[in-house]
């Protein structure tokens, strides 16, 4: 599964969850300080951060943040703060 958290707060929670540390991460700009990102690449997590802040109230910008992640991880289910998202 592939996770991907638009805040802190979501991060946060999936920090604190049974699936902690995920094998993949996706995060939106400003969710993870440049530090943590490399701490947890150093842990040999896989986590790739976006250049732009995704708003997960813009139905736009999520559908886009998706498809994105979809071009990487195709046929993969993704957690996205806290809903899933499976693809065919």
């Amino acid at each position: 599964m592939i996770y991907f958290a638009t805040s802190r707060e979501s991060y946060d929670r999936l920090a604190a969850s049974a699936v902690w540390p995920p094998a993949t991460l996706w995060v939106s700009l400003g969710v993870l300080a440049p530090s943590e990102l490399a701490a947890l690449r150093a842990m040999g997590m896989t986590v790739t951060d976006f250049t732009h802040s995704v708003d997960p109230d813009d139905a736009d910008e999520m559908a886009e943040a998706l498809a994105t992640i979809r071009e990487h991880h195709p046929g993969q289910a993704v957690w996205a703060d806290g809903s899933i998202a499976t693809w065919q």
